[in-house]
């Protein structure tokens, strides 16, 4: 008891004899606030021919994203860099992306959609962290092979990352960067085109159906991590191995790509990776009045890579059709005219021109039959 008593007297005579010590870092609750996440800048080239650096391409507005945030020491002590994929977070929190690009708290169901309710954003303990953060904001999972991991990843989702290291998180240092975002999915781009060896044009020429299968299935997975993916695949059967786009997923083109005014149009969505097994394509097309069903295998090595859009134009020429294929990065460089409309009006159309790559023919069909209900195999 008296001991206790010189206690109780030594903490009286601290509290009123000098400054109270403040609570350290590791301590301290700290909110994190984000700036404005990003795909990297794109090159804009003017028909001119001059090259000027845009603003960021900033993530598409209503995407969620899941931010983790891993401890990795203390402010000015030894650092012991995360493994995102071995280890579980030690803190994180979900968000949508606003109109302006910032991030804003939200809630999300299991498949990252956003919910209603009003979420929480980050708040972590004074330290350095590691952060790693995916868009759409599925949950990070630990799987039977230990991995931490986004599962159930299908096609026509749109799958970015980004992290950042090293990040010093105290009472005056709340603001926190992630690192550029990076696709992981690739983007199909299909439209219908008319030769230009064409001797008179069409009244009509579009699209109204494409169907690719035998590729990646859906419900993939991808490990969490700096340097992760989404592993390629092919071959699969089902419709699960297989992306449709249907009549009303099919938009027109600019229209200065459409100079006949004969209805081209394309349509366009995110796939799953692929490596280079075969795989089938089955088009429809409208031609005037008339129709056709165009099917065939392709087996030319050809794969689906992350970050990468592939431009398909199916090219028609009277009876005969072809498909071409060109490669591109999926955030590419984007044209301007500055003598048509505005200097910010595209031409020509950005989803199908972006860039410059090489255009090769995947699959040609002769002799077409354009009947209405016309089913033939390509080679």
């Amino acid at each position: 008891m008296k001991r206790y008593l010189i206690y109780l007297i030594g903490l009286l005579a601290g509290c009123t004899a000098g400054p109270v010590e403040e609570m350290p870092d590791t301590a301290r609750l700290v909110a994190v606030s984000f700036g404005k996440p990003d795909l990297g800048v794109p090159e804009l080239l003017t028909r001119a021919g001059e090259t000027v650096s845009p603003s960021p391409t900033l993530l598409p507005v209503g995407t969620t994203v899941r931010v983790g945030a891993w401890l990795t020491g203390k402010v000015g002590g030894e650092l012991q860099e995360a493994s995102f994929s071995t280890e579980a977070p030690t803190f994180e929190a979900t968000y949508v992306v606003k109109a302006d690009g910032s991030l804003s708290p939200c809630l999300v169901d299991s498949e990252g959609k956003r919910v209603e309710g009003e979420g929480k954003g980050l708040i972590v303990r004074g330290g350095v962290y590691d952060f790693y953060a995916v868009s759409p904001a599925r949950p990070l999972q630990k799987g039977e092979d230990g991995y931490y991991k986004i599962t159930g990843v299908p096609h026509k989702e749109d799958v970015m990352t980004g992290f950042v290291r090293g990040v010093a998180v105290t009472k005056d240092s709340q603001q926190v960067t992630l690192g550029t975002f990076r696709r992981k999915c690739a983007m199909l781009v299909f439209n219908v085109a008319p030769s230009p060896d064409n001797a008179s044009s069409f009244e009509k020429l579009y699209g109204t159906g494409l169907v690719i299968k035998k590729i990646s299935s859906s419900g993939a997975d991808l490990i969490a991590g700096s340097d992760t993916g989404i592993l390629p695949t092919g071959g699969g059967s089902g419709t699960d191995a297989q992306v449709a786009f249907v009549e009303g997923e099919f938009e027109p083109v600019e229209p200065e790509s459409d100079p006949d005014n004969s209805g081209l149009n394309k349509t366009k969505g995110v796939i799953l990776p692929k490596d280079s097994q075969p795989f089938e394509v089955e088009i429809e097309v409208v031609r005037n009045d008339e129709t056709a069903t165009l099917k065939a295998t392709i087996d030319k090595n050809i794969t689906f890579d992350e970050g990468k859009r592939y431009i398909f134009t199916l090219e028609v020429k009277n009876n005969e059709s072809s498909l071409l294929m060109k490669v591109l990065d999926w955030n590419a460089v984007v044209f301007t005219d500055d003598n048509v409309g505005s200097p910010d009006t595209p031409y020509p159309d950005p989803d199908i021109n972006e860039g410059i790559g090489t255009t090769v023919t995947v699959v040609t069909w002769k002799e077409i039959m354009w009947t209405g209900n016309g089913n033939v195999g390509g080679r």
